[in-house]
C-alpha cells in the first residue's frame, strides 16, 4: 500500500523526497491505481513541476523538493488518480519535439499523428514555396508542425470552434510562426475563400463512428472535445465533406493527406478511388497500424 504524500516520514526540509523518489512513488500510486502508463505519468509530473529534464534529473535529482513544488506535485497525482490525463493536468503536449498548449476545446495531439507529419515531409517539394491547409486544425498541431520544419511554407488553418483557433493562434506565437499561417473559422471548406488553391491538403478530422464513441475510455470521452471526435455512423463523414471539394482546392501535383483510425484505410481508399485521385497509399504508425492515408490531385482533373 502507498503511504500518501503527506504522511510520509519527513527527513529532508520539507517532503523527504527527492525528484527521483517522487517519481518511484508516483510510479508506484499509478499503478495501484490501474493506469496503463504509471512510469511516464509519474515522470511527466515530476519533471514539470520541479523544471528538470532527464539530464537535470541524473544530476540534480537528488536535492530535497522546495514546498510548493511538493504541493504542486500532491496535487497533480490527486487529479491523476482521479482520471485526468496528464497532458490536461499541465496544459501542454510534446508533439513532433514541440510543446503545444492545450485545452478541453481541442483534440489533444497523439504521436501516431507524427505518422501524418512524416508522410508530409516526404512529399513536400522543398524547392519551391508551399502553401498547406490544415482542415480541422485544434492546437494547430499538425500545421504548425510542418511550417516549423520546412521555412518556405505557408499555411491556412481553419476549425469550426473559435476557442480552438484561440489556441491555435497561441500556439503559433510561442512557436514564431504568426507571420507565415492564417486562420479561418467555418466548417471545412465554408472557411476557404473560393479562389484558394493549395500544394497540400492536410487533416486529422474526426473519424470515431456513433458506435465506437460508446465503448472509448473516460479519459477520451471526459476530455477531448466531442467535436474533434465523432465521425457519423461509419465515422467517414468528415472525409466525405473535405472530399466534396478538395479538387477545386488543390494545385496540379499536390497531395492530400489524412489520419485515419486503424480500420479505415480500405473504406477512405475506396472512396478515393471512386472520385478518381491517384497514387493512393497508406502509411503505418510506429505500432504497425494504418494511420495515415494519402492521394494526389488527378491528372485528369480540370
Amino acid at each position: 500500500m502507498v503511504i500518501p504524500l503527506d504522511q510520509r516520514p519527513r527527513s529532508g526540509p520539507y517532503s523527504g523526497l527527492n525528484a527521483r523518489s517522487a517519481k518511484r512513488f508516483l510510479t508506484q500510486a499509478f499503478e495501484e491505481a490501474g493506469l496503463d502508463f504509471a512510469e511516464d505519468d509519474a515522470r511527466e509530473i515530476v519533471e514539470a513541476a520541479t523544471g528538470l529534464d532527464r539530464t537535470a534529473m541524473m544530476l540534480r535529482g537528488t536535492e530535497f523538493l522546495k514546498p510548493e513544488v511538493f504541493e504542486t506535485i500532491k496535487q497533480h497525482m490527486e487529479r491523476r488518480i482521479s482520471g485526468e490525463p496528464v497532458d490536461h493536468i499541465l496544459g501542454w503536449r510534446e508533439f513532433y519535439g514541440r510543446r503545444f498548449k492545450i485545452s478541453k476545446d481541442v483534440l489533444s495531439p497523439r504521436a501516431d499523428t507524427e505518422t501524418l507529419i512524416r508522410g508530409a515531409l516526404q512529399r513536400l517539394d522543398i524547392r519551391k514555396p508551399q502553401h498547406l491547409i490544415d482542415l480541422g486544425t485544434g492546437s494547430g498541431a499538425i500545421g504548425l508542425t510542418l511550417l516549423a520544419e520546412r521555412e518556405n511554407t505557408s499555411l491556412l488553418a481553419t476549425d469550426l470552434s473559435e476557442a480552438a483557433l484561440d489556441v491555435a493562434k497561441s500556439n503559433a506565437q510561442t512557436l514564431k510562426l504568426q507571420t507565415r499561417v492564417d486562420f479561418a473559422q467555418g466548417p471545412w471548406w465554408d472557411a476557404v475563400p473560393n479562389d484558394a488553391r493549395f500544394d497540400m491538403i492536410l487533416s486529422n478530422p474526426p473519424y470515431i463512428s456513433n458506435l465506437a464513441m460508446e465503448g472509448l475510455e473516460s479519459e477520451v470521452l471526459d476530455f477531448d472535445p466531442d467535436l474533434a471526435l465523432r465521425g457519423g455512423a461509419d465515422g467517414l463523414d468528415a472525409y466525405r465533406a473535405i472530399l466534396s471539394d478538395a479538387k477545386t482546392h488543390l494545385n496540379t501535383a499536390g497531395w492530400l493527406g489524412f489520419e485515419i483510425g486503424f480500420d479505415q484505410a480500405e473504406a477512405l481508399t475506396d472512396l478515393l478511388k471512386v472520385d478518381a485521385w491517384d497514387k493512393i497509399s497508406v502509411d503505418r504508425d510506429l505500432g504497425g497500424n494504418d494511420r495515415a492515408v494519402w492521394a494526389q490531385y488527378p491528372k485528369s482533373a480540370s
